[in-house]
C-alpha cells in the first residue's frame, strides 16, 4: 500500500543512507588521523590502556635524557683519567733524571708545569656541571623503573667521585737547620751483613728490620734483633763495613755550620745498648759508639736520647762545610738496640729524656707521612691524588728516589682504580639504555597494536562504505519517486 503521508521505503533508504555515511565518516577520521581509538567512546579499555602506557613511555623518554648526562659526565671522566694516567708517567719519569742532582732548579719547574695540567684536566673533566674526578661522596642517577600497579619503583646506580682533590695530611712541617727523622719511615735504604758473634763464630744474618705488628712492644721501631747464638759487637770502621747492619737516611742541607746527631731508643741489657753513627759512609763515632737506655723490661720501653760518644765523651757532629746532599749512616754496634728517631740539628744542646719533637719532612716533601711502614698503606690509599702529587718534587727524587716511586704508585693506582670504576658505570649505563630503547619501541608498537588504524583495511573498507552511499542515496532517490506516480494519478 502506498500512502501520502508515510513513506516506508525512503525512511529505510533514509537509514541506510546515515548509517553509510557514518561508517564513511569513521572510515575518513581513521585514515586522516591513522587512529583507530581516538577517544574513550571509541574502545574505552583500549583508550585508558593506550593512555597508561603512553605515560610510561614519557617517562622512560626522560629517562633517556637522564642517562645521556649520566653517560656524558662518565665520558668526561674517562677522558680525563687517561690524560692523568699520562702525566703521572711524565712525573715518574723525572724520578731518574734527578739522581744526577744537575738541573734540579729546572725539573722542579718542569714539575710544577705538569701538576698545573693535572689541576686543569681534572677541574675540565665535567659535563653539565658534573665532575666525578671532584665530586666528593656519592651521588644517585636515575636508571630505571617498574610500574607496580598505581606506582613506580624507582632503579638507581650510585656514582661515587674520585675526590681527586682532597686533603688528609696531618701538616707535618720542616724546621730551619733540623730534621727529626722516623728511620721506620724515611731511611732510605737498609743494609745487612753476614755478621759474628763474640766468639768469632759466623751466625745469622745481621739486618735492621721495622716492626710492623702493632701487638709488639717495639711496634712502630727499628730493631737489630738480639742473637740467639751469642752477642755481636763491632768497634772499628773496618768491622761495622764488614758485619754490621746499616741504615742510610738522606737529607738536603740548606746551610753550612756543625750539625749534631742524636739518636733516640734503647738496648736490650747492659751489652746490647749501642749503635754507630756516621756520614757519607765515614763512622764518626769512636769504638764505644753511643750508648742508649736500657729496655728494663718495662712497657713501653725505657726510651731516651744517645748524644754523645762513650769513651771519648764528646758530642757526635759532623761540620758542614758546602749545602748540599749528605747521607747519616747509623750501624749497630751491639745486637738488641732498637731505634724510633733519629736527629740531625744545628742545636748542640744534648736532648732530655722526653724530648719528642715531630717527624720533619725530608727534602722539603711530605713523603715520609705517606710512606711509613706501619701506616703510610692506609694514608696513601686515603690521600686524594693531588696531595700525593705534592708529596713528591724532584729534591724528593733526589733523597729518596724509592720513596718518591712508592708514592708516584700510588697516584697512578688510584688513576687505575677509579678508570675500573667508570668503566663499570659506562657499561651500566650503555646496558640501560639499550634496554630503555628497546622497551620503548617495544611499548609504542604496542600502543600501535592498540589504538593505530590498519591504514589499507580502513583504504579498502572507504570504497565499500562509500558503495553503500551511493546505493542507499540511489535507494532514497527512487523511494522518493513513488510518491511522484501518486500524484501522477490526479492529473
Amino acid at each position: 500500500m502506498t500512502s501520502i503521508f508515510t513513506n516506508g521505503s525512503a525512511m529505510t533508504a533514509l537509514r541506510q543512507l546515515r548509517s553509510a555515511q557514518t561508517a564513511a565518516d569513521i572510515v575518513r577520521s581513521q585514515i586522516s588521523t591513522g587512529l583507530k581509538v581516538q577517544s574513550a567512546e571509541d574502545n574505552p579499555a583500549f583508550f585508558l590502556v593506550s593512555n597508561t602506557t603512553r605515560s610510561d613511555i614519557a617517562v622512560l623518554s626522560g629517562l633517556k635524557e637522564n642517562l645521556a648526562v649520566s653517560t656524558g659526565a662518565v665520558k668526561a671522566a674517562e677522558a680525563g683519567l687517561n690524560q692523568l694516567n699520562d702525566l703521572v708517567l711524565q712525573l715518574t719519569d723525572i724520578i731518574p733524571v734527578a739522581q744526577n742532582g744537575v738541573a734540579i732548579e729546572q725539573l722542579e719547574t718542569a714539575y710544577d708545569d705538569i701538576l698545573d695540567q693535572i689541576r686543569q684536566t681534572i677541574e675540565a673533566s665535567s659535563f653539565q656541571g658534573t665532575n666525578l674526578l671532584t665530586q666528593s661522596g656519592a651521588t644517585n642517577s636515575v636508571i630505571g623503573l617498574d610500574r607496580q600497579g598505581s606506582s613506580f619503583n624507582l632503579q638507581t646506580q650510585s656514582l661515587v667521585g674520585a675526590d681527586f682533590f682532597r686533603e688528609t695530611f696531618d701538616g707535618l712541617v720542616e724546621t730551619g737547620n733540623q730534621f727529626v727523622i722516623d728511620p721506620a719511615a724515611s731511611a732510605f735504604a737498609f743494609g745487612s751483613a753476614l755478621g759474628s758473634d763474640t766468639a768469632n763464630t759466623t751466625d745469622r744474618l745481621n739486618e735492621w728490620e721495622v716492626v710492623t705488628n702493632p701487638a709488639d712492644p717495639l711496634f712502630g721501631f727499628v730493631t737489630w734483633r738480639q742473637d740467639s747464638v751469642g752477642n755481636d759487637i763491632y768497634f772499628s770502621q773496618a768491622d761495622v763495613d764488614n758485619f754490621s747492619p746499616r741504615m742510610d737516611i738522606r737529607v738536603q742541607v740548606q746551610n753550612t755550620g756543625r750539625y749534631y746527631i742524636n739518636v733516640r731508643g734503647f738496648g736490650t741489657n747492659g751489652t746490647s745498648d749501642s749503635v754507630h753513627i756516621g756520614v757519607d759512609g765515614v763512622k764518626i763515632t769512636d769504638n764505644g759508639g753511643v750508648n742508649l737506655p736500657i729496655y728494663g723490661g718495662a712497657i713501653p720501653p725505657n726510651i731516651g736520647w744517645g748524644t754523645t760518644s762513650t769513651f771519648g765523651g764528646a758530642d757526635v757532629f759532623v761540620d758542614i762545610l758546602t749545602p748540599g746532599i749528605y747521607t747519616i749512616n747509623i750501624w749497630g754496634r751491639e745486637d738488641g738496640v732498637a731505634i724510633d728517631r733519629v736527629e740531625f740539628t744545628d742545636d748542640p744542646s744534648s736532648p732530655s729524656a722526653t724530648y719528642d719533637p715531630a717527624v720533619t719532612p725530608i727534602g722539603g716533601s711530605d713523603l715520609p707521612y705517606f710512606t711509613n711502614v706501619v701506616e703510610g698503606e692506609a694514608r696513601r690509599e686515603a690521600a686524594g691524588l693531588m696531595e700525593l702529587l705534592e708529596a713528591v718534587n724532584p729534591r724528593a727524587m733526589q733523597l729518596q728516589p724509592d720513596q718518591a716511586m712508592l708514592v708516584l704508585d700510588a697516584a697512578r693506582a688510584k688513576i687505575a682504580r677509579y678508570q675500573s670504576q667508570v668503566g663499570a658505570y659506562d657499561k651500566v649505563f650503555d646496558r640501560q639504555t639499550t634496554y630503555l630503547n628497546d622497551l620503548t619501541a617495544g611499548l609504542n608498537e604496542g600502543v600501535a597494536a592498540l589504538v593505530e588504524a590498519d591504514l589499507a583495511e580502513a583504504s579498502s573498507r572507504l570504497q565499500a562504505v562509500q558503495v553503500a552511499e551511493q546505493l542507499a542515496a540511489q535507494s532514497l532517490t527512487n523511494a522518493n519517486q513513488r510518491t511522484s506516480l501518486v500524484l501522477s494519478l490526479f492529473q
